[in-house]
């Protein structure tokens, strides 16, 4: 996390970090990358990549992405800020004691996890990725550096170079995800769990996304118990 990271509201702490304190961190740590440099996974940098494009675009990061994703896949459910009608849908989250947790809103950090979905509008995207029909999509697919000997990423999606499946999961205050598409297999998936729950294994939402993906392939499923 950046240095200068300090959220006055701790259940909501993404709130008030905004594009200034961004350009402030930036200015103080410069953007210089050292030789060599191996993967490291970084929400600052997706968050950084997301303030970039909107600038780069002239617009806001929610207009950007309504412009270049969610219309063109008519994906009507997935949004930043939500209608009040899609307030009203919207399921509460629970942190791991299942105590009823506030819903985060980024701000700089929107493009590491800002955006709001469902299941439906999931399924819509991950088919496009499944089959794309797109420069932009086939293009986020190749495979760009080595993260573990049996894993690699592309834009964003980690690659199992054994099973040749695209996933990626997330977690924010009071909710998890797991989202994954194989096209060897020709099949998708997606688990949106409405409690952030880890552990030394990952959280429930990995291990069912996981499960799932096993039987879809034909394999012995992992176990689910604890």
């Amino acid at each position: 996390m950046p240095d200068n990271f300090q959220p006055t509201d701790v259940q909501n702490p993404y709130a008030d970090y905004h594009a200034a304190n961004l350009y402030a961190f930036l200015a103080k740590h410069g953007l210089a990358k050292p030789a060599n440099a191996k993967f490291l996974y970084s929400n600052l940098g997706f968050g950084l990549l997301g303030q970039a494009l909107a600038n780069r675009a002239h617009m806001t990061y929610p207009e950007l992405l309504r412009r270049e994703v969610t219309e063109p896949l008519q994906l009507k459910e997935t949004t930043i800020a939500l209608t009040p009608g899609q307030q009203r849908r919207f399921i509460e989250g629970h942190d791991a004691k299942h105590n009823p947790a506030h819903a985060w809103d980024l701000d700089a950090f929107a493009g590491a996890g800002a955006i709001r979905s469902t299941a439906g509008d999931m399924l819509t995207y991950l088919a496009a990725n499944l089959h794309p029909d797109t420069a932009a999509l086939a293009l986020s697919h190749e495979l760009r550096a080595d993260v573990s000997p049996t894993m690699r990423i592309a834009f964003a999606w980690l690659s199992n170079t054994d099973s040749g499946s695209y996933w990626h999961n997330g977690a924010t205050g009071g909710y998890s995800s797991y989202a994954l598409f194989n096209p060897k297999g020709n099949y998708a998936l997606v688990v949106l769990f409405n409690t952030s729950i880890g552990g030394p294994d990952g959280s429930f939402a990995d291990r069912l996304g996981e499960h799932i993906s096993q039987r879809l392939s034909g394999k012995p499923a992992i176990s689910l118990a604890p």
